[in-house]
């Protein structure tokens, strides 16, 4: 009875997974989409869900996606963020030659950390990093960096090491999309860092040295007047270009209640239009994710704990042979527009999951782990209980405790040492025999013939 129900489930199974539907994981949409980028990572931020990964773990050089880092570290180890900073000459110097993105600072001149920090996320100035990251190491760039490289760890970026605070191409320096995934949800956790970074442009005050100066964001994803690369429902994060990274940006889209986090690192700077001026594939193939997310994903009902996964047989029971496994609990996950509960697969994990259990069991108690399939693609997990209860014979149960005993570990050394026992007294006793025969034998008088 159990191998035939087990058969027909299985078959059950398999025809389910014969009519999902045939596309393939959702990074198969990124060839239709014209995603130029050689790395990309999409994340649902609701549901912690990657949507496309190309070449998420490649490690590669970061360019200025390194100030969120250092803008972190500002904001979290400075006590006064309105605090006065004096520009170094060290500080302009350590860029000179560049020719890198700058906010026009001079040596001498007087900001606040909290105007450093506009500078550094807004225009995306590299001497605002040096600056910075002298100030916040007291004075030691490199032991900032180590604190940068310190913080990185502490997340889990095990494919992260900076070498400077600004991101220019250096030997060393170098990080991933998931990484810096990590590294940017953690920095708009600080309210000050997702207000600057969603600034489309800042008046930096006069100072000391200089008149008021305006300064315009790096990122054209937020700003209308680009309307080639403006995404409405996009904010911040950041941009970045080198000749070793390419260009980059990452940035974060709310609509409808969905939350997406996009990295895009290593596109190229090329006319896709004809008209002679070269596009940033960045923002365009940043903007392309987005719409595609907010286009053809919804949250939707894939499971819910009515739905028999698998079986489990049971043991020690007369009322039934198995048990039936359903979800834990109703689960919803991101998949593509006019899918439901019927378009997935819910299989159980293995590893996880018994072939069989001892009775008694109660309904609701866990019994393994789902995996929750789209198209091939891992979308959720969830735990399998039992569908109802199963009583335990007690026959079956002191018959099995009995079987238990007799193949314990404890039994049988108590069984050996009984057997050592027995047969140290067996011995006794035979060796006691032996020794009484002796005793009782009659003895043999010596040289009899010569008695008189």
């Amino acid at each position: 009875m159990k191998r035939a129900f087990s058969f027909f489930l299985a078959v059950i199974l398999l025809i389910c997974a014969c009519i999902l539907p045939g596309s393939a994981a959702f990074n198969a949409s990124l060839d239709t989409m014209g995603i130029s980028a050689d790395i990309v990572l999409l994340l649902n931020l609701d549901s912690n869900t990657v949507i496309f990964d190309k070449n998420a773990d490649k490690v590669t050089a970061p360019a200025s996606l390194t100030k969120i880092t250092t803008a972190i570290l500002t904001i979290e180890n400075c006590q006064d963020l309105d605090a006065v900073v004096t520009v170094k000459q060290s500080s302009i110097d350590a860029i000179a030659g560049t020719n890198s993105s700058t906010a026009g600072l001079l040596a001498g001149e007087e900001l606040t950390v909290r105007q450093l920090l506009y500078c550094l996320l807004v225009r995306s100035a590299n001497e605002a990093a040096v600056i910075l990251a002298d100030y916040i190491g007291g004075g030691s760039v490199p032991a900032f960096v180590q604190m940068m490289n310190d913080f990185a760890a502490s997340l889990g970026c095990t494919n992260t090491h900076f070498v400077n605070p600004h991101g220019l191409d250096a030997e060393g320096h170098y990080s991933t999309a998931r990484d810096l995934a990590l590294i940017t949800q953690h920095a708009l956790e600080l309210p000050l860092f997702s207000e600057i970074v969603n600034t489309v442009s800042y008046t930096l005050p006069a100072t000391n040295k200089s008149e008021e100066r305006n300064l315009l964001s790096t990122n054209w994803l937020i700003n209308p007047n680009f309307k080639t690369y403006y995404c409405e429902y996009a904010s911040g994060v950041k941009t970045g270009s080198t000749s070793g990274a390419g260009r980059c940006v990452i940035s974060t889209a709310s609509k409808d209640g969905y939350n997406y986090l996009a990295v895009v690192m290593n596109a190229p700077y090329e006319d896709i239009n004809g008209d002679g001026n070269p596009d940033n594939r960045a923002f365009l193939d940043c903007k392309t994710l987005f719409e595609w997310a907010f286009d053809n994903l919804r949250m939707t009902k894939v499971a819910d704990t009515t739905r028999i996964v698998t079986v489990v047989d049971v043991r020690l029971s007369n009322d039934a042979d198995h048990v039936r496994l359903v979800p834990e609990t109703e689960v919803t996950a991101l998949v593509p527009v006019g899918n439901d509960e019927n378009s997935v697969l819910i299989e159980a994990i293995p590893e996880e999951t018994p072939t069989t259990v001892d009775a008694p069991v109660k309904k609701g108690d866990v019994l393994g782990k789902a995996r929750i399939l789209y198209a091939g693609d891992e979308i959720a997990t969830v735990n399998l209980v039992a569908a109802e209860d199963v009583d335990v014979s007690i026959f079956l149960y002191l018959g099995n405790g009995i079987v238990k005993l007799f193949h314990s570990t404890v039994f049988l050394i108590v069984f050996a040492l009984v057997l050592l026992v027995l047969a140290v007294y067996i011995g006794l006793i035979i060796r006691h025999n032996r020794q009484k025969k002796r005793r009782r034998a009659p003895k043999t008088i010596k040289n009899f013939r010569n008695l008189k």
